[in-house]
């Protein structure tokens, strides 16, 4: 098994230091989560959708959505954890996977470059774009006065010609 021990006290290590000197702790697995975590589904899940062939080098953005984490596989049995966002569920469905990694000998690895964040909201972004439209049509507008009317026939015969290519 690949489990983590602090060698001074014999205890697990639950404690992870992240990106911008952030402290990850993983919290105890209640019994329904071991029991998850145990499950023989979980181990496939990790093999065979996590640590899939097709996948290893790319970010499993599937998961930010689902679980709240992103991992990315870099070998048959190593993954790399990308991104964790800073609430209980993340935190605990992210103890279910490292249990799970453990368990079966596999590494889940948490450095510098693991980012530990808060849930993006969308609040301050909808304020944002609910004044970007009307700003971004004076924009549009100011550059479009700046061509000349020949560059804008320029550019429009260019882009007929490129269609008649495909």
């Amino acid at each position: 098994m690949n489990t983590k021990i602090d060698e001074k006290t014999d205890k697990i290590i639950r404690e992870y230091e992240v990106n911008d000197n952030q402290k990850l702790t993983l919290p105890l697995l209640s019994i329904h989560q071991l029991d998850i975590a145990t499950d023989e589904e979980a181990e496939q899940f990790v093999k065979e959708i996590i640590h899939d062939e097709a996948k290893l080098g790319f970010p499993l953005y599937s998961m930010y959505k689902k679980y709240g984490i992103m991992f990315q596989a870099i070998d048959a049995i190593s993954a790399h954890v990308l991104l964790v966002i800073n609430d209980e569920h993340s935190l605990e469905t992210l103890a279910i996977f490292n249990h799970i990694y453990n368990r079966i000998g596999f590494n889940l690895i948490f450095d510098k470059m693991t980012v530990f964040r808060p849930r993006y909201t969308n609040e301050t972004s909808v304020e944002n774009t609910e004044q970007m439209p009307s700003q971004a049509k004076e924009v549009d507008k100011k550059s479009s006065d700046g061509l000349s009317q020949e560059t804008k026939s320029k550019q429009l015969k260019l882009d007929v010609f490129g269609m008649e290519v495909a």
